[in-house]
């Protein structure tokens, strides 16, 4: 493998600087979703480093398949779909981190469809919060989690909910007021919003 150049400075327009997109790069790489998957954290250093190298437009099924998975001559990359495979595994396995161990991180790593070079995205704390509790509250008024979540502390703690009074709960977020109740499936009056003082 060839070696990379340490740039520091952002990689467009003062977006995100390179250090950032490291230290999200080490994260992902040692965290349980990716430690066991060699491979895949070859395919994803090997092509981030590229990028932040300024070097993105080299990225082709032919080259990650010579140097990340040492495919020799006669590599055929219309025979051979090792990078192909590889590449939806890894978008998925990205989509399981960022889902589970990673959903609160500040840089988001991802690939387009039809597409070996990485992209980065800066999330704020809020967004990857807002994320997270949004899909908590769709769950919570699923059919019968209502009653979960009143019964098991943990989980309201989880979900960060609490309880006002028994068969309501109210949803403590950071955005702008929701405009009345909600009713959840099981009859019980739901409020969600940003509330402080009932």
């Amino acid at each position: 493998m060839r070696e990379y150049a340490a740039i520091s400075k952002p990689i467009s327009e003062g977006e995100i600087a390179q250090e950032a997109i490291r230290q999200e790069l080490s994260r992902i790489l040692e965290s349980p979703i990716f430690v066991q998957s060699d491979r895949l954290g070859r395919f994803l250093r090997y092509t981030v480093e590229t990028t932040l190298a300024g070097d993105a437009e080299i990225l082709k099924e032919y080259l990650i398949g010579t140097d990340v998975y040492e495919r020799k001559p006669p590599y055929h990359p219309s025979v051979d779909s090792i990078v192909r495979s590889e590449a939806r595994r890894l978008r998925g396995k990205l989509k399981e981190y960022y889902e589970s161990v990673g959903r609160y991180d500040a840089v988001f790593i991802y690939y387009r469809p039809g597409s070996y070079v990485p992209a980065f995205r800066r999330r704020d704390k809020q967004e990857g919060g807002g994320l997270a509790m949004d899909r908590a509250l769709r769950e919570l008024l699923t059919e019968g989690l209502v009653a979960k979540a009143l019964e098991v502390p943990s989980v309201s703690r989880e979900i960060n909910l609490r309880i006002v009074f028994e068969g309501t709960v109210r949803v403590l977020c950071p955005r702008a007021e929701s405009p009345g109740p909600t009713e959840s499936r099981s009859g019980r009056s739901m409020r969600s919003g940003f509330n402080s003082g009932r």
